[in-house]
């Protein structure tokens, strides 16, 4: 993707020693009417609606993204589907009940786990809402239910707190004990641990990461709790943060593994967010015998956000933010055949090159979690637009 830098750097250069945007004109305020957006439930999905194209039009965009089919039981993916909710964004609690059934787990990212020199560990469980737990629950049937698995954060732990845990059977078993009744209490299926980046790169030798997963993965499967491992993508051709020797030694004692195969790019690095083909790369790189039944652990990333690149710098934009962008955007959007994503250069104040998932590129990236046998775990929910789920 080194072009994509250098495209994107020349333009940002240019862009940041010629001037300041001007803002618009009210001549181009007038020549850009307001695009309706309807909301809401439809008889007919995107694929009826004849939506899901390499060249989508910014004003059916506009138009039709707040938009979906009222049938939100009928599953088009029949895999695992991980959906991700944060506190600070709402609009994905709210997503996950109206989608409930495009859902097999949801992951809200409420604990923590304090560092390891406490006498007695203790689950910080503020931000865990009741009155959503108690919605979702009344969601499930007999057909469908989904089930709640919060992601545990371990941060902040210092080498010497991690490898003393790792050697202490007992202190193992008092925080799976901690675990375990947490789940009890608010009555979740079990947990996404968010351990091996906030351990890897403490300078523990990863050898010693491994064994504490595996263990902590063993107590808490006996105590009748799903365990979903969050783990890196493949960086560089020189190897792996998480390797296949890693995945194959962890895999008996998870039940799955979130791959986080987004962020290629960023604001030193701009470019597609998931090149198709990377994505590729980091599942055959942990699974690559395309009939190993491991490969069903693996729920690959799906992104529902994009990046604005601009000469300042910019960063992630949510799907409001994107349509905000769009409304007076005149020109068309882009198709890049390599990475198999969208973009278009905005020139309106604050906006440069957006990158921002489509319907069409999208179905690329779930076709291939078909074919390659995955899962799918998708940051976040309340990210992206509405008639995306029209595709799980």
């Amino acid at each position: 993707m080194n072009e994509w830098i250098y495209k994107i750097s020349l333009w940002l250069l240019v862009s940041t020693a010629a001037c300041t945007l001007s803002p618009p004109t009210d001549k181009h305020r007038r020549d850009k009417a307001k695009v309706e957006s309807k909301k809401g439930p439809v008889d007919q999905n995107v694929f009826d609606r004849g939506l899901v194209v390499q060249e989508p039009k910014p004003i059916d965009i506009l138009r039709e993204s707040g938009l979906y089919c009222k049938d939100t039981k009928l599953r088009q993916f029949n895999g695992e589907v991980l959906g991700y909710i944060t506190p600070w964004n709402a609009e994905g609690s709210e997503l996950s009940k109206t989608f409930h059934g495009k859902l097999t787990s949801v992951s809200p990212v409420w604990l923590s786990l304090p560092r390891g020199n406490v006498k007695k560990f203790q689950v910080a469980t503020h931000d865990v809402q009741k009155k959503w737990l108690k919605e979702m629950r009344a969601f499930n049937d007999g057909n469908h239910t989904v089930r709640i698995l919060p992601r545990v954060l371990f941060e902040e732990w210092t080498p010497e707190e991690i490898s003393a845990l790792t050697n202490d059977n007992q202190r193992k078993t008092q925080l799976v004990s901690v675990l375990s009744e947490t789940a009890k209490t608010f009555q979740f299926q079990g947990y996404v641990l968010e351990i091996w980046n906030q351990f890897v790169f403490t300078g523990v030798k990863t050898k010693v990461v491994v064994n504490l997963i595996k263990s902590l993965g063993k107590r808490l499967q006996s105590k009748n709790l799903e365990v979903i491992l969050a783990i890196p993508p493949a960086r560089g051709p020189e190897g792996q943060i998480f390797s296949q020797a890693y995945f194959e030694e962890v895999a008996p004692h998870v039940d799955y593994f979130s791959l986080m195969t987004y962020d290629f790019s960023n604001v030193q690095r701009p470019g597609p967010n998931a090149p198709l083909e990377w994505v590729r790369e980091c599942v055959e790189k942990l699974v690559p015998d395309d009939d190993d039944p491991r490969r069903s652990q693996i729920l690959m990333g799906l992104n529902f956000y994009g990046n604005n690149y601009t000469p300042e710098g910019g960063g992630p934009i949510l799907g409001s933010q994107y349509l905000k962008i769009l409304e007076s955007y005149k020109g068309k959007i882009q198709w890049d055949d390599r990475s198999k994503e969208h973009f278009f250069e905005a020139k309106s104040p604050g906006s440069g090159f957006i990158f921002f998932p489509t319907l069409y590129s999208l179905q690329q990236r779930i076709d291939l979690a078909r074919e390659l046998g995955t899962g799918l775990s998708i940051w976040e929910l309340g990210q992206g637009l509405n008639y995306f789920y029209d595709l799980l």
